[in-house]
């Protein structure tokens, strides 16, 4: 659950779980997570950095826009340790693009956005979260750190391609001062290079496999997402999150409606599939079924494989887990409106 930093804060703090009360704007608060012992837990970050700029596109010409604040010239053209933008703008629609240069007017944004963003639009600059925010940068939530990835804790990114590949990170505790290293976030490649930096877009998910017994809980501050969601998933595999720090089902989670692209047929092999893992790294699959035949095959509604005629659009989608969305289809479009009233 959600917590609100701040007297005037903490009147709102229920109504972040729930879907009827107010929060102010932008609150600030903190969460808790659990990463669970001697086996795997699906983690995101449901806050966020804090907003570094906001205003309007004053024109919008291709991937750039001019905008309505001044910046610091290139402040926002930094990238991670794997070559991903540090900052991105946010659409009042829930739109999300990177960030790949700036002027003291003007943004450049990696893709063209001249049929998705007008003049006059909303636009909010902000800063990605980091394997360090969410983890931290010296490893005090307690990880099991050793010289290498297989003596730690490791965690698992998923590519955005849809191939559903994972590039592995660890914290690493040099036991020789720095002479194999020295300490720090590493990946797979490299004992000495400082990922720390390394990104994780709001609504991204990543799997811990935890070596040790005891479970490791922690908390994560930030800010709320006051804007509703929008994302497109390709086909192929996709480690994503509820992006907003409350509970949600997945009836309410808007992976499916009837014209996003979800692809519902009578079985989980015609379906778009849904994996929830186990601590034993087990998976739980679940989708959206549509009877051709009007129930005679278990009615319309999410199911399990477990079960072609119970509904399971209840099942719950806890704050600060992920999911992987398999799609068989040629483009998904994942969205949502805030689950809170601003």
């Amino acid at each position: 659950m959600l917590k609100l930093l701040g007297c005037a804060a903490f009147v709102c703090c229920f109504a972040l779980v729930t879907q009827a009360q107010s929060v102010s704007s932008t609150p600030v608060g903190y969460v808790t997570l659990t990463i669970n012992g001697s086996g795997y837990t699906a983690l995101s970050n449901p806050l966020e950095n804090a907003v570094v700029y906001s205003g309007t596109a004053s024109s919008v010409s291709g991937s750039d826009i001019t905008t309505s604040f001044s910046m610091t010239d290139s402040e926002l053209s930094a990238t991670d340790a794997e070559g991903n933008s540090s900052h991105y703008i946010q659409t009042s629609s829930g739109l999300i693009v990177e960030v790949t240069a700036n002027s003291t007017s003007a943004i450049t944004l990696a893709s063209d956005v001249s049929s998705l963003i007008s003049d006059g639009d909303t636009i909010l600059v902000k800063k990605f979260s980091t394997i360090a925010d969410l983890l931290s940068s010296d490893n005090s939530i307690g990880l099991t750190s050793g010289a290498d990835l297989t003596t730690s804790d490791v965690v698992y990114i998923m590519s955005a391609d849809g191939a559903g590949a994972y590039a592995t990170y660890y914290y690493q505790t040099d036991p020789f001062g720095g002479f194999f290293g020295g300490n720090g976030w590493r990946g797979a490649g490299s004992n000495s290079t400082d990922v720390s930096n390394v990104i994780l877009h709001p609504d991204d998910g990543i799997i811990v496999k935890r070596i040790s017994a005891g479970d490791i809980s922690f908390v994560t501050t930030g800010t709320v997402n006051t804007v509703n969601h929008s994302r497109s998933l390709p086909a192929g595999f996709s480690l994503v999150a509820y992006p907003f720090p409350t509970d949600t089902t997945l009836a309410d989670s808007g992976i499916y409606s009837a014209s996003n692209g979800y692809v519902s047929g009578a079985d989980v092999t015609t379906s778009d599939v849904v994996y929830v893992i186990s601590p034993a790294g087990a998976f739980d699959l679940y989708y959206y079924q549509t009877d051709p035949f009007g129930g005679f095959f278990g009615g319309n509604g999410w199911r399990s494989t477990t079960s072609n005629s119970v509904d399971v659009g209840t099942n719950v989608i806890p704050a600060g887990s992920s999911i992987i969305i398999k799609h068989i289809g040629t483009g998904l479009a994942w969205s949502d409106d805030i689950p809170y009233s601003l």
